[in-house]
């Protein structure tokens, strides 16, 4: 979708490319596995500045790797030290029609439900943050991540989590 979209942009307009290149970088931030990951890929096609490959990679109209093939030979790839650089062409190729029969497999309940519960959750931050005084001038909560993060290792004597609560123009860590 949108990283696809940047990547393209980024592709075609060379003084568009820094700025593309910054937006791609905030995108590997992201919350998101698969946003994470077509950032990071695209971001390195990108940064090679070869006409060959952001026509081969980028503006042919979908990414032609598998993510996961990809996220599996680039791990493998760390495992085992090797002289030769890392190789595009040992990830297998996407295949479109297998994601589209996993979409149409996927109950309607199930895929509704995980939103409901994320709403839901976001609700409680809203009127939990609502309460403070000091939050209510923040504004409406925008986003809130959807689990806690570990700070500390679970082995250790004191667990610490953090949510990240995401104002319009404030970020709140609780």
């Amino acid at each position: 979708g949108a990283v696809s979209a940047l990547a393209k942009f980024g592709a075609q307009n060379e003084e568009m490319l820094p700025s593309i290149l910054v937006l791609l970088r905030r995108c590997v931030m992201d919350d998101d596995n698969e946003v994470r990951d077509r950032a990071t890929f695209y971001l390195n096609v990108l940064e090679q500045k070869q006409k060959a490959l952001n026509a081969g990679y980028i503006l042919n109209g979908r990414l032609t790797v598998s993510i996961p093939g990809l996220e599996r030979a680039l791990h493998q790839y760390t495992l085992e030290p090797s002289e030769k650089p890392f190789d595009l062409k040992s990830v297998p190729l996407a295949t479109a029609p297998i994601t589209e029969q996993r979409a149409e497999n996927v109950p309607v309940a199930v895929v509704k439900q995980p939103e409901k519960v994320a709403a839901t959750r976001q609700e409680i931050f809203q009127e939990q943050l609502g309460a403070i005084p000091e939050f209510r001038e923040l504004g409406p909560l925008f986003k809130s991540s959807p689990e806690p993060v570990a700070l500390t290792e679970l082995e250790t004597e004191y667990v610490v989590r953090c949510t990240k609560h995401t104002f319009v123009n404030h970020m709140v860590f609780q």
